[in-house]
């Protein structure tokens, strides 16, 4: 907005100056007569803020052109005692209006000033109407010429301090126009930024990628690329800052996938080589009694003369011992059902002989009486135990957490990712585990058994949340795509 004052002998006159000057559009925002006429204020490319009780705005078209030092029609007359001469301005737009108006005249004043300053220097009043008048004057100028330290001195130029403050002025006034064009250059970039990203920036974060330099347009990009993959906000922004600004995206984006593996606690080693006992807890459906599966048949076909005992405390769903007994004739192990009668301590001193334990968990609610009595018993365990906590990846970050709270009452000693394969990100779950950390110890991606387990690999397990944010950018494509031919 660029606001302006006139001054003219009457009102007609200040409006046509208005409109030769700032166009038909510009806008009134007030009028009060000064001494010698009549003075307005006048605003640019004025944008009214809606109000409950806005006053009326005229522009210079409404003002009739045939009557002269009259008000604007039908607008209320502006008191000289007002505080506030435009009330339908907030209080930026005032301040805004306030600012140029002193502006310009502390301009004006200094043009003045300088005007004044150029002027001649006047010259003795010399009386030349009489002979001895002229030679009296000629005498005093040799008298004053004669006095110490007279010179003749040129016409003085305008000070410097004259020059400074009126650069100074005219600094503001570009640093003001400069900003005003940075504030809509930069709401232009976030409008182009919104319309060509995903909607769940602007709706999740508020164009969280602002945190960083407007001009850091490297940061931006990879902002989108992880978010696509599905990590957390905390987590990205963590990764961004380890990115060197003079980098390429290549390089940059190689930084962030090895940041985050480097980040990922891994176990150390395939802990089911050393044998023990493994008892696996988490919701129902997370895959638990067919990762034991798929770890007994491998401890049995990597050790010929081991042995392996199954333990079940599933009481809770029908037919819930079915499998693990099936398993057990195939292989030829023991089988051991954990109840009120034969509590876990019970039957792991029946299978202490077996290499290789592996016990089946109830996947029952957090509401579930049952489950904080299921987790003690693992818990407060004598038996040296691993504990892991089974994780879909086919659940979301809050799911995720949530798995993570209700059982960690059992000491967890880390986790295993199962259903990677069914998964579409695996963003979230690397979140989460992060967030908890948790160490993983194997992922599982099929239904195989044993084919489809493996100890956990960070690098491996990045790649493929890469692939898979890939293929899912294409899957949308190709959707977008087809709505569009349909």
């Amino acid at each position: 907005m660029k606001v302006r004052r006139f001054t003219a002998s009457s009102m007609q006159k200040a409006l046509k100056t208005v409109r030769d000057e700032m166009g038909p559009d510009a806008v009134i925002l007030s009028n009060h007569r000064v001494s010698g006429g009549v003075e307005i204020i006048v605003a640019q490319n004025y944008e009214p803020v809606s109000a409950k009780k806005a006053a009326p705005i005229y522009n210079a078209d409404d003002f009739d052109d045939h009557e002269t030092n009259t008000a604007p029609k039908a607008a209320p007359a502006i008191s000289k005692q007002n505080d506030n001469p435009w009330p339908f301005l907030n209080e930026s737009e005032r301040h805004q209006v306030q600012e140029q108006l002193k502006l310009q005249d502390q301009l004006e004043a200094l043009k003045r000033q300088r005007e004044s300053e150029q002027k001649p220097a006047s010259q003795p009043n010399i009386n030349v109407n009489t002979q001895s008048g002229l030679q009296a004057s000629l005498q005093q100028i040799k008298q004053q010429r004669q006095e110490p330290g007279y010179a003749y001195q040129p016409p003085e130029s305008p000070s410097k301090k004259l020059h400074a403050q009126y650069d100074e002025a005219k600094a503001q006034q570009n640093q003001q126009i400069l900003s005003d064009v940075r504030n809509e250059l930069n709401d232009l970039k976030d409008l182009l930024v919104n319309g060509s990203g995903s909607s769940a920036v602007a709706t999740s974060n508020h164009f969280v990628w602002k945190k960083f330099s407007p001009a850091n347009a490297l940061q931006a990009k990879l902002w989108q690329r992880l978010e696509n993959m599905g990590f957390d906000e905390w987590l990205i922004y963590r990764l961004l800052h380890t990115i060197q600004s003079h980098v390429d995206e290549k390089q940059a984006w190689q930084t962030c996938l090895h940041e985050l593996a480097q980040h990922m606690n891994i176990s150390p080693s395939d802990r089911l080589k050393r044998g023990g006992v493994f008892a696996l807890v988490g919701p129902t459906g997370a895959g638990k009694t067919t990762t034991i599966a798929k770890m007994a048949v491998r401890y049995t076909l990597e050790h010929d003369e081991a042995k392996v005992g199954l333990v079940t405390m599933d009481n809770y769903r029908l037919a819930a011992h079915d499998q693990l007994r099936t398993l057990g004739q195939i292989l030829g192990v023991p089988v051991q059902v954990a109840d009120q009668d034969h509590p876990l301590s019970y039957c792991l001193k029946q299978l202490e002989h077996c290499d290789l334990v592996l016990i089946d968990t109830a996947g029952l609610t957090p509401e579930h009486p049952m489950l904080k009595y299921q987790l003690d018993q693992i818990a407060q365990l004598k038996t040296p135990i691993t504990t892991l906590l089974t994780m879909p990846a086919t659940s979301n970050a809050r799911v995720l957490r949530k798995v993570y709270h209700n059982y960690k009452g059992a000491k967890l000693n880390g986790c295993v990712l199962t259903k990677v394969d069914e998964a579409s990100s695996l963003g979230e779950a690397i979140t989460v585990l992060l967030e908890c950390k948790l160490d993983l110890a194997y992922c599982t991606d099929g239904q195989r058994i044993p084919d489809d387990i493996d100890p956990a690999n960070a690098k491996a397990l990045v790649k493929q949340a890469v692939r898979m944010a890939q293929q899912e950018q294409q899957m949308v494509a190709n959707m977008n795509i087809a709505a569009g031919a349909w």
